[in-house]
């Protein structure tokens, strides 16, 4: 059986990978002339006959591997997993994965997807799934595995979800990744409040796949769930608060003091939107607020809890705004947070890109008049039935000239080109789907899954049940194989 971690099968495995159809078959009889002791060239003159009686199971792992990487994507990699316990090795091992995942970037077999998605799993775009709930079946899971009655997406990271059993008063977070239904649940946070901003960040993507570059995989990434807790009932502007951190690497939850160098009012900020920007989760104020607030929970030291003298300070930019104007954060796009405002009124649309040295410099950033586009949208795509309810969702994950608004009326969702000002209708009718700003988050559907983060045995929480072993696929693709032998038994004459 291989072994991921053998240099020599390495070595014979990237000389396997090399060979063509013809020399496979070759390669195959020198391994059968070594298990029955025939020399090679007498095992190359066997008749064909024998050669179409040859099952699958016969080969060697290098070639299988080499057959078996060639599928066109992961759908029908997990399937194949299925069929025995020696699949199931085979394409599980690391030097598989990077195998499929070469010719996968190589050859762009499939395309990695990425779509918009909120809290409630609700995806208007359909890329990922013919259903508008791509969660659906994860959400399914979680109720009948952890007993959740209305579970809850609270973030993402690449194809990572987190999730929990509740929208205010968070106690039970899992992390998920909706494409092969796994999931870990996390130990309870040290304080439970109404509701809190969280946050959930990698250090490190489960592989590199860039081009020429050998690919590594990461196995070992490290998640983080980082909660904001402020003073209420107290101050309204802070320059101190409390942050809970959850830590894949440990599984403890810890508590950490982080001071602003200014004061803020943190009633503002958007508690239902986070935003990954340069390693960094951002917060930014809803309606009136003017600021952003960024936290790398990387960098902030654990080891110092609430009574020590060293805090981490946070980054905060101030915006100045103009009362006419009430700019929220939709995200990031070509490499800057964007900072988007729209007028029901008078159907003006603006954008200001913030960049990587306006948010790591500090001070005072101007919204209103410095560097703004402004884009006029067309009467009949907003039209003035309800103004008030129109809203913005977001942009294109590959496309950020494309915007997408709900109407306040028909609450149908609109596709529009802010340079062209060319619009469609994309979705109908969501009375009952009362889309809310900023809640939409990306969501990636990757050449290979994510797993979920593996959690240290101090842990004592439920395991992810098991994927099983599928019976009735097994006995399907080996009827399949019986069937291709009897009809190589039958002579060509018939």
């Amino acid at each position: 059986m291989i072994n991921g971690d053998s240099s020599a099968f390495k070595r014979k495995y990237s000389e396997i990978s090399k060979l063509s159809v013809g020399e496979l078959v070759a390669s195959y009889h020198i391994h059968q002339s070594k298990r029955t002791k025939v020399s090679p060239a007498a095992a190359a003159r066997q008749p064909s006959l024998k050669i179409m009686n040859i099952s699958i199971d016969d080969l060697p792992d290098v070639v299988l591997v080499e057959i078996l990487c060639r599928l066109p994507c992961y759908k029908f990699v997990s399937r194949c997993k299925l069929v025995s316990k020696r699949w199931y090795t085979l394409m599980s091992n690391a030097y598989f994965i990077g195998r499929f995942l070469c010719l996968q970037r190589d050859h762009k077999k499939t395309p990695v997807m990425c779509t918009l998605i909120n809290r409630s799993g609700y995806e208007f775009l359909s890329r990922i799934s013919a259903s508008a709930n791509p969660l659906s079946s994860l959400f399914k899971r979680l109720k009948s595995f952890y007993h959740l009655k209305e579970p809850v997406m609270v973030s993402t990271y690449n194809d990572l979800v987190l999730c929990c059993a509740s929208k205010c008063e968070q106690r039970d977070y899992y992390i998920c990744n909706p494409y092969t239904l796994q999931c870990v649940p996390l130990p309870p946070p040290p304080q439970v409040d109404w509701l809190v901003p969280v946050g959930f960040i990698c250090d490190h993507h489960y592989y590199n796949c860039e081009k020429d570059d050998i690919i590594q995989l990461n196995a070992e990434y490290r998640c983080k769930v980082m909660r904001l807790i402020f003073p209420y009932g107290q101050e309204i502007a802070c320059k101190k608060f409390k942050v809970q951190i959850f830590s894949s690497e440990t599984g403890e939850w810890r508590e950490s003091i982080v001071t602003s160098p200014l004061d803020f009012n943190f009633h503002f900020i958007n508690f239902e939107a986070h935003f990954i920007y340069n390693g960094m989760l951002f917060w930014g104020g809803a309606c009136y607020g003017n600021f952003l607030i960024g936290l790398d929970p990387f960098m902030i030291d654990s080891s110092s809890g609430a009574n020590g003298d060293d805090h981490y300070e946070c980054r905060l930019v101030d915006i100045e705004l103009d009362r006419r104007f009430m700019f929220e954060c939709l995200g990031t796009y070509r490499g800057c947070l964007r900072m988007c405002d729209y007028n029901s009124a008078t159907r003006v649309f603006s954008v200001r890109d913030l960049n990587e040295e306006e948010i790591f410099h500090g001070g005072t950033v101007k919204l209103c008049t410095e560097n703004r586009k402004v884009y006029s949208l067309d009467k009949e795509m907003m039209p003035d039935n309800d103004p008030t309810g129109n809203l913005m969702l977001g942009f294109d994950p590959y496309n950020d000239d494309i915007l997408y608004l709900q109407r306040g009326g028909d609450r149908g969702i609109v596709k529009c080109d802010i340079h062209t000002r060319e619009w469609s209708k994309i979705a109908e009718k969501h009375r009952k789907r009362r889309i809310e700003s900023c809640v939409y988050f990306p969501l990636v559907l990757l050449w290979w899954p994510t797993p979920v983060p593996r959690l240290p045995q101090h842990c004592h929480l439920t395991p992810s049940p098991p994927q099983a072993f599928n019976l009735r696929a097994c006995c399907k693709v080996h009827s399949i194989i019986a069937a291709d032998k009897d009809e190589a038994k039958v002579p060509s004459d018939v």
